[in-house]
C-alpha cells in the first residue's frame, strides 16, 4: 500500500486561533517554520504580522546592519540605491522603512529624484558620445549626430575649445577633412593650435626623463 503523504491542497482559513498562535511564535520562530505549521505561504504569516503591528526585536545581524542603514541614509538616498549597497532586495528596504515608520518630506523626495535623474541622464549621454544605445527612453540630446560627431573628433586627437565649437589641430596632427566638412556643418570651428600652446606641447614631448638622482634619459 502507498503510504506516500499527498500534500495539502486546501486553502487555509485565517482564524483568530492563528493570531494567537503567530503572537506567541513570532520573536521565536521563524516565518517560515510558523507558515509551515499553520499550513498556509510564508507571505500569508508575514501580512498578518504586519496586520497586527508585530516586529522581531532581536534581527539578524544583517539586516541589523541594514536598518541601520536605512535609518541613517532614508532622507538621502532611494530604495534602489540603498538596497545596491546593503546587497538586499528593494523590496526588503522598502519594507524596512516602512516598519521604521520613515517617511521623506517633499523635498527630500525631490531632491533625490532631481539627482537621480540628473546621474541617469549623464550617463546616457556617455553612452551616445561613445556609440551605443540608450537604454531608457530619456532625451538626453537635441542633436544626437551632433554629439556623437563631437566625441569623434576628440578621440581622433582634435583639442576641443572652452566654447566646446572650436577644435585645434596640431602640425602632428592626421586631419580628417571629411569630418571636418561635417563639423562644419554643425558650426564647428578648426583652427591650427596656436603657437605657444604647440610649442609647450612639444617642449613637453621632447624633454628627457628625469630619475630621482637626477641623471637624464634620452
Amino acid at each position: 500500500m502507498n503510504t506516500t503523504l499527498q500534500p495539502n491542497t486546501k486553502r487555509t482559513v485565517w482564524t483568530p486561533d492563528h493570531d494567537e498562535i503567530l503572537k506567541e511564535r513570532f520573536h521565536t520562530d521563524y516565518l517560515h517554520e510558523i507558515a509551515s505549521h499553520i499550513g498556509c505561504t510564508r507571505s500569508t504569516v508575514s501580512s498578518h504580522a504586519r496586520r497586527l503591528g508585530l516586529k522581531k526585536l532581536d534581527p539578524s545581524g544583517r539586516n541589523r546592519d541594514a536598518r541601520s542603514f536605512v535609518l541613517m541614509e532614508y532622507p538621502n538616498l532611494s530604495y534602489q540605491e540603498m538596497a545596491e549597497r546593503t546587497g538586499m532586495h528593494k523590496e526588503s528596504i522598502r519594507m524596512i522603512a516602512r516598519e521604521l515608520g520613515l517617511e521623506r518630506t517633499p523635498e527630500q523626495y525631490h531632491t533625490i529624484r532631481s539627482r537621480r535623474r540628473k546621474e541617469l541622464v549623464q550617463k546616457e549621454r556617455r553612452r551616445i558620445i561613445f556609440g551605443l544605445d540608450q537604454k531608457t527612453s530619456i532625451k538626453v540630446v537635441s542633436n544626437l549626430r551632433k554629439i556623437r560627431l563631437r566625441g569623434s573628433l576628440k578621440r581622433l586627437g582634435y583639442i576641443i575649445g572652452a566654447d566646446g565649437h572650436t577644435f585645434y589641430y596640431d602640425s602632428t596632427l592626421r586631419r580628417h577633412p571629411v569630418r571636418e566638412e561635417h563639423g562644419k556643418a554643425f558650426g564647428f570651428t578648426f583652427l591650427p593650435l596656436p603657437t605657444t600652446c604647440a610649442e609647450e606641447t612639444e617642449k613637453y614631448s621632447a624633454s628627457p626623463a628625469v630619475s630621482a638622482n637626477e641623471q637624464t634619459f634620452n
